[in-house]
């Protein structure tokens, strides 16, 4: 890709774009019967405390409700969770995982190191630290609520 000659703010926003797609065709590839956002959802259900609302789950990761539900209804299909009715207020659903994300994660644990080790290659801790943080700070811009 040549960025000579482009605004650095519109070539990170391309570059941000293309990493993504990229990232997520690999990853897809991983999974036999999950996409990697599925999969990314799996994993963000380990950051609650309780099981969360689909509202909940679509702040999280920055999806829709009907985003968030259709990829749960996936998901409770193929066994990785549960969406049941809060009992509390019955008009919320809870995602609740059943555990299968964990036994499949132990399985493809060495090629997702491989996969880490190989994306951060040659990268100093100080610049993925001053990544972290402009990725925070355009996260706030938008509206995520990502800390």
């Amino acid at each position: 890709m040549r960025l000579q000659g482009i605004d650095e703010k519109y070539a990170i926003y391309g570059m941000l774009f293309s990493l993504s797609n990229r990232i997520q065709t690999i990853g897809d590839k991983e999974f036999e019967d999950i996409t990697l956002k599925q999969q990314f959802l799996m994993v963000a259900l380990d950051l609650f405390e309780q099981p969360p609302t689909l509202k909940e789950m679509g702040e999280l990761i920055g999806c829709s409700y009907q985003n968030v539900k259709r990829m749960a209804q996936h998901l409770q299909k193929a066994g990785y969770l549960e969406i049941v009715q809060d009992e509390k207020d019955r008009r919320k659903l809870l995602l609740m995982n059943t555990g299968k994300i964990v036994k499949i994660a132990e399985e493809k644990e060495e090629a997702a190191i491989s996969f880490m080790e190989n994306l951060y290659k040659e990268i100093e801790k100080e610049d993925l630290e001053i990544t972290l943080r402009t990725l925070k700070k355009m996260n706030q811009n938008i509206g995520g609520i990502i800390e």
